[in-house]
């Protein structure tokens, strides 16, 4: 029994860093704590400790605080495509980890609660993302989404 069917729509980011620029990413609608810019580099620093958890690197767990000390605001197009592109890279090593996993893997109980970590906490932030776009006009609502996804 492999995990990767399971797991297969878990990922999916629903095209919310498409087109992503640096005044979206450092857009705040009123009463949000943190820009799309702060919640990208949290989850860039979250996943990798997750990541090494998951390929066996590393079992330190790592300090929330820590994970949110980036500026509310990014003024490069080129520095925001780079964290963009790593951000895609850690969810393709993910998913690459996930079609590693089979019941007889190593430490599989503990291998499936990160995976499962890993897909709720991305879900919880994509949906941020989402909803403060959204509040600002720059993502479809919901009546548009099959068309936007299939384009």
């Amino acid at each position: 029994m492999t995990f990767d069917k399971i797991f297969f729509d878990s990922f999916d980011t629903f095209k919310v860093l498409q087109n992503m620029d640096v005044s979206k990413a450092s857009l705040q609608y009123v009463n949000t704590p943190k820009s799309i810019w702060q919640i990208l580099n949290h989850l860039i620093v979250w996943q990798e400790s997750q990541l090494n958890k998951l390929k066996g690197l590393d079992s330190t767990d790592i300090e929330e605080l820590d994970t949110w000390k980036t500026d509310p605001v990014v003024r490069d197009q080129g520095l925001l495509q780079q964290i963009i592109n790593t951000f895609n890279n850690q969810i393709e090593q993910i998913k690459n980890e996930i079609q590693s996993l089979s019941i007889e893997s190593k430490d599989i109980e503990n291998k499936l609660k990160i995976v499962q970590d890993l897909s709720v906490h991305l879900s919880f932030h994509l949906g941020e993302m989402i909803l403060q776009l959204r509040q600002n006009g720059h993502y479809p609502m919901p009546s548009e989404m099959t068309e936007f996804l299939a384009s």
